[in-house]
């Protein structure tokens, strides 16, 4: 079999995977630099990891998760994040854990143990990636564009990368060269094999993130999006009533999705990417499209403090 040909963007070697698949992409992109994932994902889901581990132990001790919820005064969703690998323990939630099921201390500092291996796993994978740079981690996400033939974003806080001005990018990242790396992903808006959805909680219209007439010159870029053949504009209006309120801003890049925690950390999950395009689907019923979202981004213009005031 053919070697995949490799392809250096400043300074770091990936290979470009032959297949337009994201999930190839990736795990060529994980193997090389360490890409994307850090090791907290794999210590908590991986088998005999600490989600399983806690899960049966309660399975072990007959609860249900509703009943680990009633006995520690968590709400059930924490249960389920923490079973399911999404959410890393603390010592405390641990020992709760142990104590519900009726297990001993002994095994609560094992599991503790354990948590402190993934935290530490973690801070290793940071300090990777800040040897990689930020123009390189950048190159990374275009390659994934590169070879993505559908991808979604669905955003909270800021504008999405991809319709980022100069202005606005600068303000997210300090380095210059990576900005640079950031802009170029926008030319794939207008690949009409690519197609295209952003979606936009209104606040990240509204924030203040960036001096007025930087964010009056986002605003209008918006504008220009609305109406491109292969790109889906919307804004889940704070009027809208919601069946439920999103908590992370995530991407999806056909089969991978990219989740942003609150403390600004990523993970990757390919396994999950039918949950989070299910939920993207749902929300999409709430949101307006057209000239409806433009009115909010005018209305938005309208609302910045002008030099004068």
């Amino acid at each position: 079999m053919q070697s995949p040909p490799i392809l250096k963007i400043g300074g770091l070697l990936l290979v470009r995977a032959i297949a337009r698949n994201s999930r190839v992409v990736f795990r060529f992109l994980r193997q090389i630099a360490g890409f994307g994932v850090h090791h907290v994902d794999d210590w908590l889901s991986r088998q005999d990891g600490i989600a399983e581990r806690l899960r049966d132990l309660r399975v072990q001790a007959g609860l249900s998760g509703k009943e680990i919820a009633a006995s520690t005064g968590w709400q059930q969703s924490k249960v389920s994040r923490l079973e399911k690998g999404r959410q890393l323990p603390s010592a405390d939630d641990i020992r709760l854990w142990v104590k519900v099921c009726g297990c001993d201390s002994e095994l609560a500092l094992d599991l503790i143990d354990q948590t402190a291996e993934a935290r530490a796993g973690y801070r290793d994978w940071q300090r990777r990636r800040a040897r990689l740079g930020a123009a390189e981690i950048q190159a990374g996400y275009n390659l994934l564009f590169q070879h993505s033939s559908r991808i979604c974003h669905f955003e909270l806080t800021l504008v999405p990368g991809p319709l980022q001005t100069a202005d606005y990018a600068r303000r997210v990242l300090s380095d210059e060269p990576a900005v640079a790396v950031r802009l170029q992903r926008q030319q794939y808006l207008y690949d009409l094999t690519k197609q295209f959805e952003f979606l936009l909680a209104e606040p990240v219209l509204r924030w203040l993130f960036c001096p007025a007439e930087v964010m009056r010159g986002q605003l209008d870029r918006l504008q220009t999006v609305i109406g491109l053949p292969n790109v889906r504009f919307g804004i889940l209006p704070m009027s809208a009533p919601l069946d439920k309120c999103p908590t992370n801003s995530f991407q999806l890049l056909d089969d991978l999705v990219t989740v942003e925690t609150l403390v600004g950390e990523w993970t990757h999950r390919e396994d999950e990417s039918a949950f989070y395009a299910a939920t993207l689907k749902r929300m999409w019923e709430d949101a307006v499209t057209g000239d409806a979202a433009r009115e909010l981004i005018i209305a938005a213009a309208k609302a910045l403090p002008t030099s004068s005031s």
